[in-house]
């Protein structure tokens, strides 16, 4: 999505996550399968009244009481609370949930006696159990007579969600939004244009890295321990965070991944570059080469060499950091150094090794305070500002740069914790927005999938579901889409089961989704075709199949079996043994080579 001439309006990591959880992600109505179908109602369900204190229990920090109701009806189910605080207030609120067919529709009322109000609707059009798209229709009244409303849409649009609304805020001003919005492995974005408001026309971008905050006195639940050239480190979700002591007290920031480290995947949209003879991946800052770990693929985090260059067209991060030297300006983001260099008219960004004249410790000052700006933590220190550095040595540093735009303290309520504004950086080159943007495999793309269990015409129905994996990355357009290992589902189209006596052994597989950024995507391949010989229940090995056959001793046995191929599969097709007559097998770990028969695209933000 283009910015349509908006300023652009930075949001901290907190709202940016809020964002994309609130307006971009709508979670499946689980609780909606409870209203069962079919007639007779269930009766009601009343709960023991609640007298809770403490955080548990409070409403507006005071003691309360309570009560909730349950009743389930057909295809509908309701609640009702009600709550008392210690200083009379009260509340009441309501929801009831209704299935019809493959739509959710859920109401939800709150009244409280200060006057405040809330109502809400939202309708989710399922599919297969998966959400496709959600309409919502809210109206609120604070206890000041102030009201907002908002009505809007969101549709499932490849792995994010395609959104728009508009409604009026507390102030009575118009408020218009539409965007794009993605969260996957390793991050998530939003991409937004909104007009009126108080803040007047603008876009938005936010988006920040998964795993948790980005600067924290507790880790994430679940963060594992990692030891990189003998330091510790800690992973969740694909984030990395280096402890460190702030007045005695550890804390957390999120850094760059470390060099050596290992990922199963790479985010999809990754880059595929090619410098001085080696085939990398970048990244959002890192780059990967691929390698096999006991034969499985894994993603190793690595240092990219001098002279490597981003694709023209691609800026780095808005959260690099700058380093001016003698009127130079040098760019530091995910432990790599770049020079900005134009040629014809054309940007680049280049990899440099560590320039001349850049100013590195071993340790921070003790004076030093802990300042977050974007998704990046840096150490202050009276006029100077630092920023760590891992050097493809191993070497852990903290390189001078210069003062980022928007930083504010990273531990509130110290003395002094006021967020102050430093200076802004210097604008040599315009920061990298997150941006919206389609990638598409077109007809005819070859998808290698190796199966994960047998097929078999014997015993195979029409309809029936099987499931395998990428062989390889699938890449467009230089970007990768999926990587090898990627989870793949496809159906069986047709089969026939042979007799041996003259009916001949068919079966039709294709492709029908395929996981990408954590989500399944639907696509639609040519269908491949095998059959066997009819009157003959010999096990042979024929053609093509000899290929499949010494890929991981994906033929059970030494005799063979009948086969027959679609358009270019490299296939390994074993009988099947414990069918009777003459049978064809897809057997475990088998290589097939399917077509895309209609464009496969995939909506990502960049």
């Amino acid at each position: 999505m283009q910015a349509r001439n908006r300023r652009f309006l930075p949001l901290r990591a907190g709202a940016a996550l809020a964002l994309t959880l609130l307006l971009v992600l709508p979670e499946a109505p689980a609780y909606a399968q409870r209203a069962r179908a079919g007639g007779g109602g269930r009766g009601s369900v009343r709960s023991v009244n609640r007298n809770a204190s403490g955080t548990g229990g409070s409403w507006s920090g005071r003691r309360t009481s309570g009560t909730t109701s349950r009743s389930v009806s057909g295809n509908t189910s309701s609640r009702a609370t009600s709550v008392e605080g210690r200083g009379g207030q009260t509340a009441t609120g309501t929801r009831n949930v209704t299935r019809s067919d493959d739509e959710v529709t859920v109401n939800r009322d709150v009244q409280s006696s200060t006057g405040a109000s809330r109502s809400s609707q939202k309708t989710y059009e399922m599919d297969n159990g998966r959400v496709d798209s959600v309409e919502r229709n809210t109206q609120a009244t604070n206890r000041y007579g102030q009201t907002a409303e908002w009505e809007g849409k969101a549709e499932r649009s490849g792995y994010g969600w395609e959104f728009e609304g508009e409604g009026k805020n507390r102030y009575g001003q118009k408020v218009e939004a539409e965007g794009y919005g993605a969260r996957g492995l390793y991050g998530s974005g939003v991409v937004a244009d909104v007009e009126g408001g108080r803040s007047g026309d603008r876009t938005v971008v936010a988006g920040r890295a998964y795993g948790g905050p980005v600067h924290a006195a507790r880790l994430p639940y679940g963060a594992r321990p990692y030891t990189y050239y003998g330091r510790p480190y800690y992973g969740y979700g694909g984030v990395y965070y280096r402890p460190y002591y702030y007045r005695g007290v550890p804390y957390y920031g999120y850094i760059p991944p470390p060099w050596g480290c290992y990922y199963t995947t790479v985010p999809v949209g990754a880059i595929a570059l090619t410098v001085a003879g080696a085939a990398l991946l970048y990244s959002d800052g890192t780059y990967y080469k691929t390698t096999y770990v006991e034969g499985a693929t894994q993603y190793q985090v690595v240092a990219p060499p001098a002279g490597a260059s981003l694709p023209a067209g691609t800026l780095l991060p808005a959260d690099r950091a700058t380093i001016t030297i003698a009127g130079v300006t040098y760019y530091l983001y995910g432990n790599t150094f770049y020079k900005r260099v134009v040629t014809n008219g054309q940007e680049t960004f280049v990899v440099v090794t560590k320039p001349a004249g850049v100013v590195a410790v071993k340790a921070l000052p003790d004076d030093f305070e802990p300042m977050q700006a974007g998704s990046m933590v840096y150490f202050r220190s009276k006029d100077r500002w630092y920023l760590t550095y891992l050097d493809p040595s191993g070497e852990e540093l903290y390189v001078v740069v210069d003062a980022p735009a928007g930083a504010v303290p990273a531990v509130p309520g110290e003395p002094g914790g006021q967020p102050q504004v430093a200076a802004a950086a210097p604008a040599s080159a315009p920061a990298a927005q997150p941006m919206a943007m389609t990638l598409t495999a077109q007809p005819g793309t070859p998808l290698t999938v190796r199966v994960a269990t047998e097929v078999s015409s014997g015993t195979a129905q029409a309809g029936q579901r099987f499931q395998g994996n990428l062989d390889s990355d699938l890449v467009t357009d230089g970007r990768v889409m999926a990587t090898r290992g990627t989870r793949v589902y496809g159906r069986v189209v047709a089969a026939q089961a042979g007799t041996g006596t003259g009916g001949a052994p068919q079966l039709t597989l294709e492709l029908t989704d395929v996981e990408v950024g954590g989500r399944v995507v639907p696509l639609s391949t040519e269908p491949v075709s095998f059959s066997g010989e009819a009157k003959k229940a010999g096990r042979k090995v024929l053609g093509a199949a000899a290929l499949g056959a010494g890929i991981g001793g994906m033929i059970d046995g030494g005799e063979g079996a009948a086969w027959g191929a679609g358009a270019g599969a490299v296939v390994g097709v074993a009988a099947a043994k414990s069918s009777p007559g003459n049978q064809v097998a897809v057997a475990p770990g088998t290589a097939l080579e399917f077509r895309l028969a209609q464009p496969l695209s995939v909506a990502i933000v960049s």
